[in-house]
């Protein structure tokens, strides 16, 4: 059995999660926004590789429900090619004005959170329910292209700003 056992359950976490990162995120000036968090990732980065696997996960959703079986995770690559496929998303996005990085994160998210309240609770939790699930099910995907992501963002951009905030002679 998965970590959530109801809807409401992961619904309350994709919210409590969502709104921790923003709370972090409020508290960095944008132009901060652009500089290496790790690996090479800055903050913007961050926010385009979660608005795009919110998109993935949206785009799977729909396909599944009207009877597809989508590529997943992509037409181009399978799950054991995630770095390439993360690699990918980060070239595509490089360019791409911080404010629209931004603006994409905050409506994917609400777009998804909508999507996700018209989700039954079978398909959210049965297994195999939709065709790109697999042995699992519908709420660990949604978990994962949600809280889960929003967390994952929110501990490594914290550890950056506490290390970067730490006035000199004192850390």
């Amino acid at each position: 059995m998965g970590r959530f056992t109801t809807k409401q359950q992961l619904r309350d976490e994709i919210v409590r999660e969502r709104a921790k990162l923003d709370d972090l995120l409020a508290r960095i000036p944008p132009e901060d926004e652009l500089l290496e968090v790790t690996d090479g990732m800055s903050v913007k980065d961050f926010l385009a590789h979660r608005a795009e696997w919110g998109r993935m996960l949206t785009a799977w959703y729909l396909e599944a429900r009207a009877g597809g079986t989508p590529a997943v995770p992509s037409e181009r690559w399978g799950w054991n090619h995630l770095p390439e496929l993360n690699a990918e998303i980060r070239r595509r996005y490089a360019d791409r004005p911080l404010e629209d990085v931004e603006r994409d994160f905050r409506e994917v998210h609400d777009s998804l959170l909508a999507l996700f309240d018209g989700m039954s609770e079978d398909e959210l939790f049965e297994r195999r329910h939709l065709s790109f699930t697999g042995s699992s099910d519908l709420a660990a995907y949604v978990n994962s292209a949600t809280a889960a992501h929003y967390r994952s963002a929110r501990t490594h951009i914290a550890r950056w700003w506490r290390e970067r905030s730490v006035p000199v002679g004192q850390g």
